[in-house]
């Protein structure tokens, strides 16, 4: 009897051990409310000479808040994207396997783009691929899913080093509409 015990104990501390492993805990980033506005900036192509163009608006449906990306993107004069971009905190920082996102748009691809301390250029990001379909949906981005955008960054994400998340319509031209109502990082 007493050794049985000690191996049930045994196995509760392995499983609160392994915890954050088998049932990683998520953490809500953004849920788009009034404040939201602030923290995210706007970008297009244009920065840089390209001709794609939209904006960025918080809207509210049914009591739900979301961020709407909307535009085009050209690929005329060397551009091709449009972005909404956040900034994060260390407090803000809660990535440890990934990024979960509620959303939806108009059945196409859009992208998440990282920036870590390592991106010092502007064309340098990690980049996850998402599809928007016409309804509401979660979808989760491994950190082992982004791809480096060149050789010079390491190859894996380190989750204490990102500075910025980016919402990216990217590299074709094409009609956007991109609805994301939450982001939360697990």
């Amino acid at each position: 009897m007493f050794f049985q015990n000690k191996k049930i104990i045994f196995l509760l501390f392995l499983l609160l051990l392994f915890n954050n492993y088998v049932f990683p805990k998520e953490y809500m980033f953004e849920s788009f409310n009034e404040d939201s506005e602030k923290r995210w900036e706007f970008i297009t192509d244009q920065v840089m000479g390209g001709v794609s163009f939209g904006k960025k608006e918080l809207l509210e449906e049914k009591k739900v808040s979301f961020i709407r990306i909307t535009g085009f993107v050209s690929i005329d004069n060397n551009g091709g994207f449009i972005q909404a971009r956040r900034n994060l905190n260390k407090t803000d920082n809660k990535i440890s396997n990934g990024i979960k996102l509620k959303l939806r748009g108009n059945d196409s691809i859009y992208y998440i783009h990282l920036r870590t301390k390592f991106t010092l250029l502007p064309w340098q990001y990690y980049q996850g691929k998402i599809k928007a379909s016409e309804n509401w949906e979660e979808i989760n981005i491994k950190l082992s899913d982004f791809n480096r955008s060149g050789r010079l960054l390491p190859k894996r994400i380190d989750p204490s080093k990102i500075t910025s998340i980016a919402l990216v319509a990217f590299g074709r031209e094409h009609k956007v509409k991109l609805d994301v109502e939450q982001i939360k990082f697990y």
